[in-house]
C-alpha cells in the first residue's frame, strides 16, 4: 500500500469521525435546548397548579360543606318561621279578640 493511499484512507476516516462527532454534538445541543424548553413548560405548569390550589378554596365550596351550610341555614329559617307564626298568632288574637 502506498503512502498516498494510506493518507487518503486516514483522511477519510478522520473526516468520518469529524462528521459523526459534529452530528453527536448537534444532537446533544438540540436535546439540551429541548430540555430547557420542557423545563420552562414544567415550571409554568407548576406555577399554574400552585395558583389553582391557592384560589380553589376561595372560589369553590366542597359538597359536604355546602350541605352542612344549607342544613344550618334551613334550620335557622325554620326557627324564624315558627317564631313569626307565633308572633302573627298573637297579633291575630289581639286583633280579633273582641269580635268573637
Amino acid at each position: 500500500m502506498e503512502w498516498g493511499s494510506a493518507a487518503g484512507w486516514a483522511a477519510t476516516f478522520i473526516a468520518f469521525l469529524a462528521v459523526n462527532a459534529s452530528t453527536i454534538q448537534w444532537l446533544l445541543k438540540r436535546r439540551e435546548e429541548q430540555h430547557e424548553r420542557d423545563t420552562g413548560r414544567v415550571d409554568e405548569l407548576e406555577r399554574q397548579v400552585t395558583e389553582l390550589r391557592v384560589n380553589l378554596p376561595l372560589e369553590y365550596v366542597r359538597r359536604e360543606d355546602w350541605i352542612r351550610f344549607s342544613g344550618t341555614l334551613d334550620a335557622k329559617l325554620d326557627a324564624m318561621r315558627e317564631e313569626m307564626r307565633g308572633e302573627i298568632g298573637e297579633v291575630k288574637d289581639r286583633l280579633y279578640a273582641g269580635r268573637n
